[in-house]
């Protein structure tokens, strides 16, 4: 796989800002939700787009760590069908 460049905007407090982090995940979709390193800890955040521009390439220092929007949608489908009953 390759090293791609991700823009995300963190779910709080980013000002709708984005944010660029590596990935190796070529098949992220707009408003994935995804764990990324921020600071010495980890973010939730929203995948918004790939990115080859130069300022964003030289701006990426972290990663994504997982794509969680296939466990959201998993735990949404067994919460809508009474699985935690």
């Amino acid at each position: 796989m390759n090293r791609k460049v991700a823009l995300v905007k963190f779910l709080k407090g980013s000002f709708d800002q984005e944010y660029s982090y590596f990935t190796e995940d070529e098949t992220l979709n707009k408003e994935d939700l995804l764990i990324v390193q921020a600071g010495a800890s980890y973010g939730l955040a929203k995948f918004t787009r790939y990115s080859n521009n130069k300022m964003h390439v030289s701006k990426a220092e972290k990663w994504v760590i997982k794509n969680i929007t296939p466990d959201v949608e998993e735990f949404e489908e067994k919460l809508f069908l009474g699985g935690f009953e």
